[in-house]
């Protein structure tokens, strides 16, 4: 949903329920993905035993995403598959509300992270996986991996708009998850 006006609490929770009823717009398909953006990208967090604690409850907290300037709804949501997560953000002066599903987790003592596919009435069809991984004697890195096209009309008209905002925000969660590691966790103060 695309709007001029913020939405309120209220409206993102209706919609949020609505699509909690409904099937995923995206189902990865067998064989080819033609006409999908294909895109995954890494940021190096740090190397110290604590930062893959840090990370992993930079996730837990949705901090890539709040980082970013998506903020998902209910803030305090669960990671865990079947949940679905409204999401608010401003992109080019407007305000779109989409919905997701969280369709898997990964949760090993080396690897954390979890994938969300989108529902319908989402700007773009497809799926998006956020994960930390700790290789041991080497770094710890948050990657962001994405599967999508555009799907609504507008999205559709602005394909080109499209693939550099989802450009930007990809970068803006490394980020966002970079400055969430230099800085120590309040649960881990």
């Amino acid at each position: 949903m695309i709007r001029l006006i913020r939405p309120d609490e209220r409206l993102v929770e209706r919609y949020r329920l609505e699509r909690a009823a409904m099937e995923p717009s995206f189902e990865r398909p067998v064989g080819s993905l033609t006409g999908f953006h294909v895109s995954h990208d890494v940021a190096d967090l740090g190397t110290d035993s604590a930062t893959f604690e840090h990370a992993r409850s930079a996730l837990v907290q949705w901090q890539a995403h709040i980082g970013a300037g998506v903020e998902p709804n209910p803030a305090d949501i669960d990671l865990a598959v079947g949940n679905t997560v409204a999401l608010v953000t401003r992109q080019l002066g407007l305000w779109i509300l989409a919905a997701c599903r969280i369709i898997s987790i990964v949760d090993t003592d080396a690897s954390f992270g979890f994938t969300y596919a989108t529902l319908p009435d989402h700007p773009e069809c497809g799926e998006e996986r956020f994960t930390v991984t700790s290789k041991e004697g080497c770094s710890v890195q948050f990657e962001v991996a994405a599967t999508w096209r555009p799907d609504t009309l507008v999205a559709r008209l602005g394909s080109p708009v499209a693939r550099i905002v989802q450009r930007r925000a990809t970068q803006s969660y490394l980020d966002a998850m970079v400055q969430a590691c230099a800085e120590p966790t309040s649960d881990t103060k």
